[in-house]
């Protein structure tokens, strides 16, 4: 008896560890270091006159964090569940985290002066953003995108991919994106800096840049899944490894490497990896080093670039090394105190979902001259004519002119969100039923691409990219035809994708 006992006791699994503690810790840490900075400069002093948003700002964190909770109570938590993706990559840094750091004053926009009664429209804000996720949620949440899903995966192909032979079919789709990029670099339609004109064909080639990421998520993924150690898999991590800084460094983008490594944690869980406490630990911490590296690099490539006025391949690249010298030569303190104030007003961004809340009833009479009057609806009739059958063709959802109207500088994209363009477009009522209805998409892509009987490496891709397509930060009314066209590029992609898939399946097989 007391065998079988001591049996039964070795069998008993061990309990998982708890993937957020890594998580709570780093956040811990951030949250203890910005007290300890706040005390030290006696920032304390005048932000404690007015804390009124905290309590509705803890309200907001409850709401959107619910689902994680729920998800990791019921043994289902997935990073890339649609509503756990949008409430930590968005939601909670831009509204929650932004919103403590606009009420410690540790923010100072211009801007805010267009905020009437900033004590009401600034909760306000808060509340219609808290609205807008529970109707994203419900909308989840209803039987309608598990069933269109159901209907919708028999009729999608058998693709079988094999980690050992998708190698061609990532290379390929990497050099398609990386030529993609190039061409629309020297177009002026990628990196710091735009065109004053579209031309016909800027959409298409806009849309192929995706390709780019399609082959590094199938790439990153038959890295994670390979047992084969051979010399192609070093050469593809070297690959994707050195694209990585060359990448950020021509985008200039302030968030080009916490964008290059979501990729790499999404292929590490869909490869069938677990996020343990190390695993978890390694990519927080990768995360946080790579917001604030890439916010200083792009706020100083940007600061020294001074506009986005388009400028000769040569010039932007000594843009680069003049950026680069420029940091190695900076005192390290005043670089990262800079750093600290650059992440900051990256990070928050209710202050400018606010200045919409407070005037869009004011300013709903000129939207018309500006092109901006039902963005939504005129974007969703407009998107199903390319630019090359239809030249002429009227971009409602210019950020642009957005700015313009709302911000009085038309030279910045200021962030809008699908809460604000909702309300704009709809009123208050909008809010709830427009982001259900996003609700239901994210259904039906997750159930159709990842809760699915029949798993393949290439839905798995599908997701990533029609996940990220749903844009937090933009225009409610561009997000469905960015699905659209994202979902025509990927059929195209992952078509030829499939046909080098088997190619190599068939030389694995003869051998």
């Amino acid at each position: 008896m007391s065998a079988l006992r001591a049996k039964n006791i070795n069998v008993i699994p061990k309990k998982g560890t708890n993937i957020l503690i890594p998580i709570g810790v780093l956040w811990g840490l951030v949250i203890f270091l910005g007290l300890g900075f706040l005390w030290f400069t006696d920032a304390f002093s005048s932000s404690l006159e007015s804390l009124y948003l905290i309590p509705w700002l803890a309200a907001l964190g409850i709401v959107v964090l619910a689902p994680t909770i729920y998800l990791f109570y019921i043994g289902k938590f997935d990073l890339f569940h649609p509503l756990v993706y949008a409430a930590w990559t968005y939601i909670v840094p831009a509204f929650v985290v932004g919103g403590v750091l606009l009420n410690l004053d540790l923010v100072d926009w211009y801007f805010l002066s267009f905020i009437d009664d900033p004590k009401y429209n600034l909760p306000l804000t808060v509340v219609y953003i808290g609205i807008g996720f529970i109707g994203l949620t419900v909308g989840y949440y209803l039987p309608f995108g598990r069933l269109a899903a159901e209907t919708l995966e028999k009729k999608l192909p058998l693709w079988e991919w094999k980690p050992d032979h998708i190698w061609g079919s990532g290379i390929l789709l990497l050099s398609i994106g990386i030529g993609a990029n190039a061409f629309a670099f020297l177009q002026g339609l990628v990196g710091f800096q735009r065109v004053e004109t579209v031309d016909i064909f800027d959409g298409l080639i806009s849309f192929l840049l995706i390709v780019l990421t399609a082959g590094v998520v199938l790439l990153w993924i038959g890295v994670f899944s390979t047992n084969k150690r051979e010399g192609i898999f070093y050469l593809v991590v070297a690959l994707l490894l050195i694209f990585i800084p060359i990448r950020m460094a021509l985008l200039g983008t302030r968030s080009g490497l916490v964008a290059a490594l979501i990729p790499i944690v999404f292929a590490y869980v869909a490869s069938g990896k677990k996020l343990k406490f190390k695993p978890t630990l390694l990519f927080a911490t990768l995360a946080l080093i790579g917001v604030f590296v890439g916010v200083v690099y792009g706020t100083t490539f940007r600061n020294l670039k001074g506009s986005e006025n388009r400028v000769q391949a040569g010039d932007y690249f000594g843009q680069v090394t003049a950026t680069l010298d420029f940091l190695s030569t900076q005192n390290p303190g005043i670089i990262f105190e800079n750093g600290l104030q650059a992440l900051a007003q990256r990070l928050e961004n209710l202050s400018s979902v606010a200045v919409v809340v407070s005037n869009y009833e004011k300013l709903a009479p000129y939207e018309e001259s500006y092109g901006l009057q039902n963005n939504i609806l005129n974007d969703f009739y407009t998107s199903f004519i390319p630019r090359f059958v239809w030249p002429d063709k009227p971009g409602t959802s210019n950020p642009r002119t957005y700015s313009d109207l709302y911000f009085d500088y038309g030279d910045n994209s200021f962030a809008i969100s699908p809460f604000a363009d909702l309300l704009r477009n709809f009123g208050p009522i909008g809010i709830p039923l427009g982001m259900l209805v996003l609700g239901i998409y994210l259904r039906l892509i997750y159930a159709m691409f990842i809760e699915t009987k029949s798993p393949a490496i290439w839905k798995k891709v599908a997701y990533f990219l029609l996940l990220i397509s749903v844009s937090y930060e933009g225009f409610y009314g561009i997000i469905f035809p960015t699905i659209i066209r994202t979902a025509v590029v990927l059929a195209v992609a992952l078509s030829i994708a499939n046909l080098f898939a088997r190619q190599g399946k068939l030389k694995g097989m003869a051998r």
